[in-house]
């Protein structure tokens, strides 16, 4: 008997044990320390539902406070909505201690409504009432904004950004996510019967928007956008039975590990990453084709971005586009080690329930997270500032030592190549001064430039305070490999009488020096302005200047005209003299000596100095400047000059002087066809651009030279032609890469202190002389890309409309061609075909006619000779031959390569190339000539629509065009304007002024399509069939707001790996 009862003893010993291991395990398991943000705006009653998950998981992984070392209040450690008893509440308002967070939790932002909080009942069919609190405010976003800067991390969950949070506030928040809203919302549920799980906002909206009442029952998908419109997908109809699923991407199973697809049922928010490979996790929503269909119709993916990190360099955010931490059904013991993996494995899907999502997704990725977030806490450099030395009581971090540039480091001088971007920061629909005002998009960008092996930056003229504090950011989190800066103090253009000595201009320019300096050093309070950045700058990044770079590209006339008014013009300064050189040059010593003095009798510091210079004003005397009368002032690019040499040091300087030049390879016209270029020779072959180089750096003795601006423009336009292939535009992205670091190994291996490429992003605010004058209204055309526009186009990282998801404008046919719809987007004009059958192009051809405006106008016969004529007139015609033969042809009457502006009445199938001057002929010093050349602006390149250089593709039953608005004469898209002016170009007196030409507003573009054998024999007419019919005319959408996304280029590689070479 006794054996018995000490068995069984043991059994139950031993039963015991397993279920007091996993507790005993937790106790015995060490605390982390890890101090987390909660913001919790929507707590209507007690339950703390919309961050309950969150505490639970936070002290079942055993987290705690570290200046209490307790564990996490499910009521006490939350800012935000408080309830309490007899329906009063309190306002926890959100207090974040600098450097006393590591994680920052916005768990629910929608707020508390008078129904939820006030009402008889919890509200459970969902009635809108009037908001008591709610909302992500301003004030709390720039808390937040404070604290993650200095590397935190954040998480956002569901509707942070929806209503009732403002606008700027919601802009602002998709920067420092990485995404943008779509303004749709979702959710799947299990029982659409009235009255049960559907919100009664949702059925009312449902009603009254189609005008039938809701009879929808069983499982189905409801989305509601911001406008309230609403759409429902029925269980068996559009939707099937697999409901909103969550999947990881490669991404996300790197970093998570594997967690199994798992169905979500509660609401999300259907948005958009701004990088791809940032979505860590997606929806994928089981729809039928009808379904797809639908959703298409509204612009719904069926997969979407379900968890997005947004790694910056400075800070990671990630954000939940659902409600993960919003849980009522948890155990109120969380002391069981391996706990969570035991309900994990016994949870099951379910259509209904959302607790088998807590526990097998978003349980185990917060344990990655917050597991990422402590490692990232343990090895957060500590604040250092770059070495400085003192000098005779002058702090120094950099100086020029003969042809170096020079940065104090470990005790030393080293030498420091600059390599790195220029940032031009007119976003699109923005001018150049109106740059972005907030971090996050700084952080964003400085990040991806670190990322490409840089180690310098040069900005243009003072920049937003924004600017700045996000560059003091980053530098205080890679204080190992800091971005330095380049600052350029700008002066004016245009000065009166083109006179650099006036008064005025020069008290300007003094007073631009020091709002810069003082702006630098953290000590400016600049009021508002117009042209020009202002405001408080409370941040000191004068450890990072590498340089200022004093003035600006100087045109030759102001050089002459300068020195003609003020030929006995001297100056001799503390700091530099230009004693013998010319009045422009010593008016740059003076301006760099205001500089140094300035800034050393301020704050006791010195940086070197750079004078702003290109090769139109070298001391180089280039044989293919000439002209038969052998007269310099009529040679634009000789007659005047700005030599660094004639500038010395005075007594004062410590700091020393450099020159930044912009040097590219297919401007001015000597680069192209000086002869003596042609010797220069690289593992590749000859580089004229290498040879321009080498000869510039046999004068410029005694001082460091940076090719402060090189770079090559991607597109489909080319202002200027190079003889190397380095056009002035009209290159593909890979193109461009490779022949950037072609040049930077020249000006490396010429011995140049530095390379800072042009540019680090597209600029839609800029223009060339080829699209000038055919960008009318001129004030506009910031609200468009022109991809003909090499200016528009330097950049490696791409600013580029998003091609609508859905097209608004279809046309059905019977024939070979089934389909063909049209969208429009920034950039260009969609035209997309369904065919019944692949294109053969060795028997076929496809001609696509374009009305563009005034159908009574324009050339109604597609060839001349062929019978086959349009029931409207055509400007443009589209021949398709083959891959490697297509065209877009224009009627003489609007080639405006030819200088004719206008549509004209013909009936003799006359269509025309457009080929434009680009390059004017001339004559060498020795008499020989060298050609003129042309623009091809007729062929359309094949290939992939990554970036804008290929103008069509196709699939086996598609073809897809899209046309620069520019090359099909629409001068204004987002108003619809096309030109049309009568007057040729000998009548305007061969010069075309911005605005002159006259545009109309057009109707719409009518497309017609006729497919033809190699006998020219018609196959097939598109509309119509047997007999071609008049089109209804595209009438896109107007917009004053331009939709775009960022997208680093194909030559960003190639580029970051050369740098990566570079010491």
């Amino acid at each position: 008997m006794r054996r018995g009862w000490i068995k069984w003893g043991v059994v139950l010993l031993f039963a015991i044990s397993i279920i007091l291991l996993p507790y005993f395990s937790w106790v015995y398991k060490e605390s982390q320390a890890l101090d987390v943000v909660i913001l919790d705006n929507t707590v209507p009653n007690s339950s703390y539902r919309e961050h309950k998950g969150l505490i639970w998981l936070l002290n079942h992984f055993k987290y705690v406070r570290s200046q209490t070392q307790s564990t996490y209040s499910l009521k006490d450690h939350y800012f935000g909505f408080v309830p309490s008893t007899d329906h009063k509440y309190e306002i926890k308002e959100l207090e974040i201690t600098p450097n006393e967070s590591d994680l920052i939790y916005i768990a629910d932002t929608y707020g508390v409504y008078e129904e939820d909080y006030y009402g008889h009942t919890a509200n459970s069919h969902g009635v809108r009432s009037d908001k008591i609190y709610g909302g992500l405010r301003s004030d709390d976003l720039e808390k937040i904004k404070a604290e993650i800067y200095r590397g935190k991390t954040l998480i956002a969950e569901f509707n942070t950004f929806g209503s009732p949070t403002e606008e700027s506030v919601r802009q602002s928040l998709y920067k420092i996510l990485g995404l943008e809203w779509s303004g749709w919302i979702g959710r799947s549920f299990a029982d659409l019967t009235r009255g049960k799980e559907v919100p009664a906002w949702a059925v009312s909206n449902y009603e009254k928007k189609y005008g039938t009442p809701w009879n929808y029952k069983g499982y189905g998908l409801v989305f509601v956008n911001e406008q309230d419109d609403i759409i429902v997908l029925e269980g068996g109809k559009e939707a099937g039975k697999g409901g909103s699923r969550y999947s990881l991407t490669e991404e996300g199973k790197a970093f998570f590990g594997p967690l199994s697809d798992t169905r979500y049922n509660y609401w999300f928010d259907i948005v958009e990453a701004t990088q791809p490979k940032s979505v860590l996790a997606e929806y994928h929503l089981d729809v039928t084709e009808e379904g797809k269909k639908l959703l298409d119709q509204h612009g719904i993916p069926a997969v979407f971005p379900a968890v997005v990190k947004n790694a910056t360099g400075v800070y990671t955010s990630y954000y939940f586009a659902g409600d993960y931490a919003d849980s009522n059904e948890l155990p109120s013991l969380f002391q069981f080690a391996g706990f969570d993996r035991l309900i994990s494995w016994l949870s099951w899907d379910s259509k209904e329930s959302l607790e088998p999502f807590f526990w097998r997704i978003y349980l185990p990725m917060m344990e990655n997270i917050l597991a990422d977030t402590l490692k990232e806490k343990e090895n957060r450099p500590p604040p250092n500032m770059p070495d400085m030395l003192t000098e005779d009581g002058t702090q120094l971090v950099a100086r020029t030592h003969d042809s170096d540039l020079q940065i104090y480091q470990n005790g030393n001088w080293e030498t420091f190549f600059a390599k790195g971007v220029n940032m031009g920061m007119a976003l699109p629909g923005k001018w150049f001064t109106e740059f972005p005002k907030d971090e996050a998009d700084y952080l964003r960008w400085l990040t991806m430039i670190g990322e490409m092996n840089s180690n310098t930056v040069r900005v243009y003229t003072l920049m937003e305070p924004a600017f700045y504090r996000a560059l003091a950011a980053y530098n205080k989190v890679h204080p190992d490999e800091p971005l330095w800066l380049m600052q350029e103090i700008w002066p004016e253009e245009h000065p009166e009488h083109h006179d650099f000595l006036g008064e005025k201009y020069n008290r300007a320019f003094h007073e631009e020096i020091e709002y810069v300096i003082d702006a630098i050093h953290g000590k400016a309070k600049i009021p508002e302005r117009k042209g020009r950045a202002y405001g408080e700058y409370t941040v000191d990044v004068s450890a990072y200047v590498v340089g200022y770079l004093v003035g600006r590209e100087l045109e030759p006339e102001e050089v002459l005209e300068t020195d003609k008014r003020h030929p006995d013009f001297q100056f001799e300064g503390d700091y530099l003299s230009a004693k013998g050189g010319s009045p422009t040059e010593n008016w740059l010593a003076w301006s760099c000596d205001y500089v140094l003095a300035y800034e050393e009798k301020t704050y006791g510091w010195q940086h070197p100095v750079a004078i702003v210079s290109w090769p139109t004003l070298d001391a180089l005397k280039h044989d293919a400047e000439w002209n038969a009368e052998g007269d310099p002032s009529k040679l634009y690019n000789d007659k005047a000059t700005v030599d660094i040499r004639n500038l010395s040091f005075g007594p004062k300087m410590k700091a020393g002087l450099f020159g930044a030049y912009h040097i590219y390879p297919n401007y001015p016209d000597f680069m192209n066809n000086e002869q003596s270029y042609d010797d220069y020779q690289d593992e590749e072959g000859r580089l004229r651009y290498g040879g321009y180089l080498q000869q510039f750096m046999k004068i410029h003795q005694g001082f460091p030279a940076v090719v402060a601006e090189y770079g090559l423009a991607t597109g489909m336009g080319n202002a200027h032609h190079s003889p190397d292939g380095y056009h002035h535009g009209g290159m593909s992205e890979e193109q461009q890469g490779l022949g950037v670091v072609r040049m930077t190994k020249a000006i490396h291996r010429e011995g140049y202190a530095g390379a800072l490429i042009f540019e680090w992003m597209d600029e839609w605010a800029k223009k060339t002389w080829i699209t000038e004058p055919f960008m009318i209204p001129y004030e506009r055309h910031v609200m468009w890309h022109n991809a003909i526009d090499p200016e528009q186009n330097y950049g490696l990282l791409a600013m580029e409309p998003k091609k609508p998801s859905v097209s608004d404008y279809s046309l059905e046919g019977e024939g070979l061609i089934r389909k063909l719809k049209m969208s429009a987007d920034e950039a260009f004009l969609h035209i997309d075909l369904t065919l019944s059958r692949p294109v053969d192009w060795s028997k076929d051809e496809l001609l696509i006619g374009l009305d563009t405006f005034d159908k009574t106008k324009g050339e109604f016969r597609y060839r001349s000779g062929h019978p086959l004529t349009s029931p409207t007139g055509l400007e443009f015609l589209i021949e398709l031959k083959s891959e490697q033969d297509a065209k877009l042809l224009v009627i003489p009457s609007y080639n405006i390569a030819e200088g004719r502006f206008s549509s004209g009445r013909s009936q003799e199938g006359r269509f025309e190339e457009m080929r434009r001057l680009i390059n004017k002929g001339g004559v060498r010093k020795d008499g020989t000539t060298y050609g003129a050349h042309f623009a091809d602006g007729s062929s359309l390149k094949y290939g992939t629509f990554v970036g804008n250089y290929n103008h069509w593709n196709s699939t086996e039953d598609r073809i897809h065009l899209r046309l620069p608005w520019g090359r099909i004469n629409v001068t204004d898209p987002t108003s619809l304007q096309v030109l049309n002016d009568s007057r040729n170009l000998e009548e305007l007196e061969g010069v075309l002024e911005r605005d002159e030409l006259r545009t109309e507003k057009t109707e719409g573009i009518r497309v017609s399509a006729v497919w033809l054998d190699k006998n020219q024999e018609v196959v097939d007419l598109f509309p119509g069939g047997s007999k071609l019919e008049e089109s209804p005319p595209y009438q896109w959408k107007e917009w004053n707001k331009p939709v775009y996304k960022e997208r680093l280029k194909e030559s960003y590689p190639y580029i970051q790996e050369y740098f990566k070479s570079i010491p």
